[in-house]
This record gives C-alpha cells, sequence and structure tokens, in this order.
C-alpha cells in the first residue's frame, strides 16, 4: 500500500473526526437558536398582558368614577331635607341629573370598554397557547440536539482512539507534510488531473506531473501546498 494510499485513508479518518468536531461546536449555537425562536412569542404575550393590565386599570377607574358620583348624588339628596324653598330643591334636583347624566356616559364608556378587556384576554390566551406550543417544539428539538450530541461525542472518541492505526506505514516525510497541510486545508490530498490542481484548480508545470508519478517523495502544488498524486 502506498504512502498516498494510506494518505487517503487517513485524509478520510481525520475529515470525519473534523465534521464531527464542527458539529459538536455548531450544537449551542443551534440550541441557542432554537431558544431564540421563543423571544418573538414571548414579547407578543408581554406586549398582549400589558394591554390588557392597562384596559383593566382604565375600568377600573371609571368604577371608582361611577362610585364618587353615586355618593355625590346621596349627599346631594342628603342636603334636600335642609332645603328651605321649592325653588332651591328643584335646583338641587338638576345638580343631581346632572351628575346622573355623567353617571350614565361614564358607564357607557365603562361597557364599550369592558368589550375590548374581553378581546384583550382573549388575544392573551391566544398568545400563551402559541408561546407553550411553539415552548413544547424547542423542548423538543433541544432534546434531539443533546441526544445528537451525546452520540457524536462517542463516535468521536472512537475516531481518535482508532487513528493511531490509521498512520501505521506512512513515511513520516509524507505525514509532517500532511499534517501540516490538513491543519489548514481540506482536503490536503487531492489528485492532479490533466495538469491542474485538484485542490485550487491552477494549471501546474509538467515536469509536476511527471514527479507524481513516480511518488518516490511528497510533491506539493506549488499554489496551494496541497499533497498531488
Amino acid at each position: 500500500m502506498s504512502n498516498i494510499k494510506r494518505l487517503l485513508a487517513l485524509q478520510e479518518h481525520d475529515g470525519r473526526i473534523r465534521g464531527i468536531k464542527k458539529e459538536l461546536r455548531d450544537i449551542p449555537v443551534r440550541k441557542d437558536q432554537e431558544t431564540a425562536r421563543l423571544s418573538g412569542h414571548k414579547t407578543a404575550l408581554a406586549e398582549a398582558e400589558e394591554t390588557m393590565k392597562v384596559q383593566q386599570a382604565t375600568v377600573k377607574e371609571l368604577e371608582l368614577e361611577i362610585t364618587a358620583r353615586h355618593d355625590k348624588i346621596a349627599k346631594l339628596r342628603q342636603q334636600q331635607f335642609d332645603l328651605k324653598t321649592n325653588k332651591e330643591f328643584k335646583a338641587m334636583d338638576k345638580e343631581i341629573e346632572a351628575v346622573q347624566a355623567q353617571i350614565a356616559s361614564i358607564e357607557e364608556r365603562e361597557l364599550g370598554l369592558m368589550e375590548t378587556v374581553e378581546s384583550a384576554k382573549s388575544n392573551v390566551a391566544e398568545k400563551s397557547q402559541e408561546l407553550a406550543k411553539e415552548d413544547s417544539m424547542v423542548a423538543v428539538d433541544v432534546t434531539a440536539l443533546d441526544e445528537r450530541s451525546k452520540i457524536i461525542e462517542a463516535e468521536l472518541t472512537r475516531l481518535e482512539g482508532d487513528r493511531p492505526g490509521t498512520l501505521e506505514g506512512i513515511t513520516p516525510e509524507w505525514l509532517i507534510i500532511y499534517e501540516r497541510v490538513f491543519t489548514r486545508k481540506n482536503p490536503a490530498v487531492v489528485q492532479l488531473e490533466d495538469g491542474i490542481c485538484g485542490g485550487c484548480h491552477m494549471k501546474l508545470p509538467p515536469q509536476i506531473a511527471q514527479n507524481v508519478k513516480k511518488q518516490t517523495s511528497p510533491v506539493c502544488c506549488d499554489y496551494c501546498a496541497r499533497i498531488l498524486y
């Protein structure tokens, strides 16, 4: 088995290790992306709840206004007992009627606002359900990523444990060059076809092709430094 064939086998092995390491690095990012899906739903729910609270507070204020005006009417009626003339009594009646009209106006506003509050409550319930549904889906996806992480961590351990065996039979000179190139480029070993490097796709001199055929020593691309075969 030639150095090139052994290096190609090593390169495939190292490529799998590199791919798994990249996936492991990406998993926390993907988990963050999954969790970020909830932010929009949380914001929508918070806004809906705030709108509902403001409307409920307004309804409460109107109820207090109505109560205050009813108290005012009660006081006016009490004061009527102390009036001396019919003219004063009628004037007090008109004042009471004016307050009653205010109450009717406030109650009308309150009724309309209460309908808005009910709509706001429905919106809060809807947003809450949407968040719960999305949260459940995110939990499933995050769990799947955690499980995937465990699986590929075990695979990485196995591959790294098997790597020393893939180095057997490779001439040190070839291995040193391969490992130096592989740290920067993947693949590190590429085919030279019709005088063109399979890595950077640059045209190389004919003499390079002749040297590659001999395989007596590593031949590297003049442009990208990859090992050629």
